[in-house]
Parts: structure tokens; C-alpha cells; sequence
């Protein structure tokens, strides 16, 4: 389902496993992890040493272990603080920094409690930890939004579970009325994912950078913008605000009502296609890859779309993220999948890809008959309905 997001520390709670590429096994996503975007912004100077916080911990059966407090960024991870707890598992770290931040409370390489300090929060923190799981409890002044964040993780952690089990059995299941089920299902929880991402998105200005960074699918300038109006006078100050606005600016050239670049790649006969050769028809450039389990449960309702809407001015341009000709070339075949192909077999280096700004697979983008951008990751009934409104 996912590309991973994972570049240095997993973060797992006690429903959480670890998250993988998208195609192979599908990320049982729990946790928080990082992607890459680049900083670069006019913002005023922060004013160093404005937010003070206190940390007060204790993890059962740990005496003398050491806890690490660490900045979380989306491209790196800046050290705050560290201390070894006593001889009963109790520690406090007690600090001021230049701005308001996410941090991780790491218990080990692999194991954390996300929080969002802001100036005057103090957290009690009790820690159970099996191996490299963990689970806790967290309640104080002004940790009402870490709480908030939890909470959220492990439900979305739950049914990242329940999406990986089903795509398994989607995979492997025979019977098309069992089949059709899962995918029902699978639809349905995807669709909970999505509305509860949205939702925790727009919460405050640091969670919803929490949760785009980790969370979300694909991150768009629309999400960067939602989130910046979130954030107070303080956090526009802040390193945030400086990536937000940076990605913002990047990225909002692909919003809804932008022309959708053009790109030209081989067909799998050798010819050569452009995108603007389909001026005049709905397109649904759809990217996908002959080894990615959710594109081929997407397939389906493809399928019935295209077959609904083709002889309508509706068109499909699947561009595959393949590395290996054979395996792309007999998948469409062995799929079915009967419309418009194109790739340059460089797997996540695909040149539209890269122009789009795709980080996970299966991803869309409906464009009109003149080329510009009117939805994206539209999937199932969502395309259908989007379909049906165009040709009315």
C-alpha cells in the first residue's frame, strides 16, 4: 500500500509491527517514520530558549537505562536531552528549547513516545515496555495533544493491520465471490484510513506535520496549506513552518486546477506515447507495478470503470514503476488489463513518477480534456462517482 517512509527509527506500540516497501508485504503501519523534503523559507529568527518543558518518567523493571529525548524533523533527527533512569525506572528531564517541537522519548533504537512540547508542558509518563514494544500512559499539563496522537496511533495501527491481513489473503484468494468480499472490505477500511488521517490532519498545526510526515499517503500542497493556518504565532517561527512553506511552494504546481505535466515513454510494443497525445479525453494516469499487491486489488474497480466509461471519452494511461520488461509486459496481460500502457522501467526512478511526486503505489491523477488536474488518488466507488458526474 505504502512506499516506505521508514529512514531511521521505528517507532512501535504494543498493536505495531514493522512497516515495509510498498509491493512486497504490505507496511502493517503503526508508527512514525520520516520521508524526505528539503527546508528552505523566509520566516523571522527564532528567539532562542522561549519553550520550557518537564518530562516525568517511569519504566517498570528498567533501572539505570538510558532515555533519549530526540527532535523529530522530516529530514533529521537533532538530540535534546538524555538520562539514565534510577534504580526504580523513575527519571525527569527538565529543559528549555528555542521553539515548539515533536520529540521522540526514545527507549531504544526502535521503540518511542511521540510527544508535541510546547512551552510550560509538563508530562507524567509511565512506560511498560516488552522487548521492543511499548505501551503507556500519559496525562499532564499541556499533553493534551501527545495524548490526542496516541490515541490516534493505535487505532490507525489496528486497521494498518487488518489492511495488511486482508491484502495477504487478496493475494492468494481464488474464488472471485470471495474475492469480491475482501476487497469490499479492504475498500471500506481503506476509506477509514483516509477519513481519519484527513481528520487528525487538521487537528493543530505540529500534529498535523505528525501525521503528514507519517500518516499520510501522498503529501500535497493542499495538506501543507490546511496545516500552516493551524500554527501559531510561535510555531510559524519555527523549523515547521520553514519545511511546510518550502513544500508548499514545491508541490502546489500539482494541485487541483494546475496543468498536469507532460512526460513521454515506450509502449510495451517500442512506440513512443506523451501524455498530451490524449487531449481530449478524460485520462486517469494511473501508476502501478506488476509487483504491487494493492494495485492489484485497485484492479477490479478499474476494470468496471473503464469498461462503464471508455466508449465514453474516458482513458487509462497506466505508467508502471517495473524494473523488469518481462514481468511488466505479462502482468497487463495476465491481468487483463486492457487499456493505454507506457514505462521506462526505472522502478521509483520513473521519470513521471519523479515529475508527480509519487511516493506510493497504487497512485492517481484525473485530468480533463485539456490537461488540467481535476482529482487525485481517486479509487473505487470514489472514481465511479467522480466518472459518472463528468458524463452526465
Amino acid at each position: 500500500m505504502f512506499k516506505a517512509f521508514l529512514t531511521t527509527f521505528l517507532f512501535l506500540f504494543t498493536t505495531a509491527v514493522m512497516a515495509q516497501k510498498t509491493g512486497k508485504p504490505t507496511p502493517k503501519k503503526t508508527t512514525v517514520t520520516s520521508s524526505n523534503t528539503k527546508a528552505k523559507a523566509k520566516v523571522k529568527p527564532v528567539v532562542k530558549g522561549k519553550v520550557s518543558f518537564k518530562i516525568i518518567g517511569k519504566i517498570a523493571n528498567h533501572p539505570y537505562h538510558l532515555m533519549v529525548l530526540n527532535r523529530f524533523r522530516s529530514t533529521e533527527y537533532l538530540l535534546l536531552d538524555s538520562i539514565t533512569t534510577d534504580v526504580n525506572g523513575n527519571f525527569t528531564m527538565e529543559k528549555t528549547i528555542a521553539e515548539p517541537c515533536i520529540a521522540y522519548l526514545m527507549h531504544s533504537k526502535t521503540a518511542a513516545v511521540p510527544l508535541i512540547i510546547e512551552n510550560g508542558s509538563v508530562f507524567n509518563i509511565e512506560i511498560k515496555s516488552t522487548g521492543e514494544m511499548l505501551d503507556y500512559t500519559i496525562s499532564g499539563i499541556k499533553a493534551e495533544k501527545s495524548i490526542r496522537l496516541y490515541e490516534f496511533v493505535r487505532n490507525q495501527s489496528k486497521l494498518y493491520n487488518e489492511l495488511s491481513n486482508l491484502e495477504q489473503f487478496i493475494y492468494k484468494e481464488l474464488d472471485p465471490i470471495k474475492l469480491q468480499e475482501m476487497q469490499l472490505q479492504y475498500s471500506s477500511k481503506q476509506a477509514e484510513v483516509t477519513k481519519n488521517t484527513a481528520d487528525e490532519l487538521v487537528s493543530s498545526g505540529l500534529e498535523g506535520y505528525f501525521v503528514l510526515y507519517n500518516f499520510k499517503e501522498d503529501q500535497t500542497a493542499t495538506d501543507a496549506k490546511k496545516i500552516l493556518d493551524k500554527m501559531t504565532p510561535l510555531e510559524t517561527q519555527s523549523i515547521y513552518y520553514k519545511d511546510l512553506k518550502k513544500f508548499y511552494d514545491d508541490n502546489k504546481l500539482l494541485e487541483i486546477g494546475a496543468l498536469a505535466p507532460d512526460f513521454a515513454l515506450p509502449t510495451p510494443n517500442g512506440d513512443t506515447m506523451r501524455l498530451s497525445d490524449l487531449r481530449g479525453k478524460y485520462v486517469l494516469i494511473d501508476f502501478w507495478a506488476s509487483w504491487c499487491g494493492p494495485c492489484k486489488a485497485e484492479f477490479p474497480n478499474v476494470k468496471r470503470v473503464y469498461s462503464r466509461f471508455g466508449e465514453q471519452g474516458f482513458e487509462i494511461l497506466g505508467v508502471s514503476l517495473d524494473k523488469e520488461e518481462t514481468a511488466w509486459k505479462n502482468s497487463i496481460i495476465s491481468l487483463g488489463l486492457s487499456w493505454l500502457h507506457v514505462s521506462d522501467l526505472k522502478y521509483w526512478s520513473c521519470a513521471p513518477a519523479k515529475l508527480y511526486k509519487v511516493s506510493s503505489i497504487p497512485s492517481t491523477v484525473l485530468i480533463d480534456r485539456n490537461g488540467y488536474i481535476i482529482a487525485k488518488n481517486l479509487r473505487g466507488e470514489e472514481l465511479e462517482r467522480k466518472l459518472e458526474e463528468l458524463f452526465q
